[in-house]
């Protein structure tokens, strides 16, 4: 620089490429930078990633290439992974943090909010990761307190209309008896998920159901890290007529009866039903019902691979695979098998051995 009011050459030179290029050829690239991958589509790219980072350093080239990868930014990069960026994005929205180590001092300024009007953020909040875990480490003289629940209420209602995808881990979340109480008998306007029309892609600890017992009236597609399904957990899962696919933890005394509840109270037209396990542990419950071409819900068995040891606690392996694959975007496809039927089962044990053998993909 020849002083200190002109930019950095290389910086000019990039604007001056970014100038000459179309609108909409610029989007475009954009748009295959953080479309999917093997038609996966990752709820939020982490902080390290390297679209994250691609889109963080467009930000930095001009005001108004700064304006539209912002909006990507929010778009595909809302990873909330711990109790500071989880603050932080609080902050950034408005919302009021009180006595708190990322907490605003007096006279700055909170936000640009020529970002928030020119480029329409808030529109293009759809898709978000939530599992702010405590940190442990000192930030500027204070640690960073853990998220309560009131926290997620507020932000979930903020940015929960215009959401498409969420996965939300409430175990780190710090839920006192007062403040649970604060939300029953479940009062209209702290139901977080009826509060999402627009959501279609559900990923939730098994926690979520006991704080926000209506689910997001659109939703087709939901994993919740549950191994037995209690009464509330039933009715959150089986009263939404537009699922198409649940995926949860098997339990570990699945029985015919817990099956056929499954099929009754299912309101909607076809539901695949996918339970997580590791591969030893799949069986089908002894007299479970025979499948029927019209059936609309269908049982599957995904396999959670183990070390060649196998000495993991299977219910941390199971969790940790639904979300890895959940924020990943890769856990609907994952590859399954269809649950046999107790009459197959009989039909395989009084046949030849090969009989077993061959229908063992079944």
């Amino acid at each position: 620089m020849a002083d200190g009011s002109m930019k950095p050459l290389t910086e000019v030179r990039i604007q001056g490429a970014f100038s000459r290029l179309p609108l909409e050829l610029f989007l475009n690239v954009l748009d295959q930078l953080v479309g999917s991958r093997d038609g996966h589509q990752a709820v939020a790219y982490e902080s390290s990633n390297v679209i994250t980072k691609t889109l963080r350093a467009l930000t930095l080239v001009s005001r108004n290439i700064y304006l539209i990868a912002s909006r990507y930014l929010y778009s595909h990069c809302l990873y909330l992974d711990h109790c500071t960026n989880y603050a932080l994005f609080r902050r950034t929205l408005g919302l009021n943090l009180g006595n708190h180590p990322q907490a605003l001092r007096y006279g700055e300024v909170g936000r640009n909010d020529a970002l928030f009007t020119e480029a329409e953020i808030p529109r293009h909040f759809t898709s978000v990761f939530i599992s702010p875990v405590e940190v442990k480490r000192d930030i500027g003289g204070k640690i960073t307190p853990l998220v309560r629940l009131p926290q997620i209420i507020d932000l979930c209602n903020t940015i929960g209309s215009t959401l498409k995808r969420l996965a939300l881990d409430l175990h780190p979340v710090y839920a006192t008896p007062s403040e649970v109480a604060l939300i029953r008998p479940h009062v209209s306007e702290n139901n977080v998920f009826i509060h999402m029309p627009k959501l279609e892609e559900l990923i939730i600890s098994y926690e979520a159901t006991n704080y926000f017992r209506f689910p997001p009236p659109n939703l087709k597609r939901l994993a919740i890290t549950a191994q037995e399904l209690t009464e509330t957990q039933e009715e959150f899962v089986l009263s939404i007529p537009s699922l198409r696919t649940l995926v949860l933890i098997r339990p570990i005394d699945l029985t015919a009866k817990n099956i056929d509840t499954m099929f009754e109270a299912y309101k909607g037209k076809s539901l695949d039903v996918v339970l997580i396990d590791v591969n030893s542990n799949h069986r089908t419950p002894k007299e479970t019902r025979s499948w029927k071409v019209d059936d609309a819900v269908r049982l599957w068995e995904a396999d959670v691979p183990v070390s060649f040891y196998g000495d993991e606690d299977e219910l941390i392996l199971c969790d940790n695979w639904i979300w890895t694959h959940g924020v990943k975007g890769t856990l609907w496809s994952q590859e399954k098998r269809r649950m046999a039927s107790w009459e197959e089962i009989e039909r395989r044990l009084v046949g030849p051995v090969h009989t077993i053998v061959d229908g063992a993909h079944l």
